[in-house]
């Protein structure tokens, strides 16, 4: 015996909310306060490096974990993966004229530069910030290595 159900579609136009991982320019500014705090003068850093950045500053609950294992109160490196979003973060900044490519680094150029300091202005990403001048120049090449092998 089956029981028949009669099911009401409605179709309503009200938008859906987009995650904030996957938004381009909260990605973007991740991008350019990783450069702005992390490289200072030289103003660029590797593509490596951004990822990794940008992989822990979105993981704000394993800061201490990622602090921990840059600091060296741990050997074990955490868990770090290629996040494409991030590359197509950077392909949209590059096309906003926010940064720029030469070889395997990536530059901020003046007005991706302007664009941190309204974040900075406006005490947007504070927290992203400090964990970056906290740990940032701390992601040195042996890291990334340490990182990027992981499980190879």
């Amino acid at each position: 015996m089956s029981i028949e159900q009669k099911i009401n579609v409605i179709i309503d136009n009200k938008p859906y909310p987009i995650p904030i991982e996957m938004r381009p320019l909260w990605r973007v500014c991740l991008i350019l306060i990783c450069i702005a705090v992390v490289s200072g003068d030289k103003r660029y850093l590797s593509s490596k490096k951004i990822n990794i950045l940008v992989w822990m500053l979105i993981r704000k609950n394993k800061w201490p974990d990622y602090g921990d294992y840059l600091t060296d109160r741990v050997i074990d490196s955490p868990m770090i993966s290629v996040d494409t979003a991030t590359f197509r973060g950077i392909e949209f900044a590059k096309a906003k004229g926010f940064l720029y490519f030469d070889s395997e680094k990536i530059y901020i150029t003046d007005s991706g530069y302007d664009l941190y300091l309204i974040l900075l202005e406006n005490d947007i990403m504070r927290d992203e910030i400090h964990f970056l001048e906290e740990y940032g120049n701390k992601v040195t090449d042996r890291k990334i290595k340490n990182l990027t092998n992981k499980g190879k």
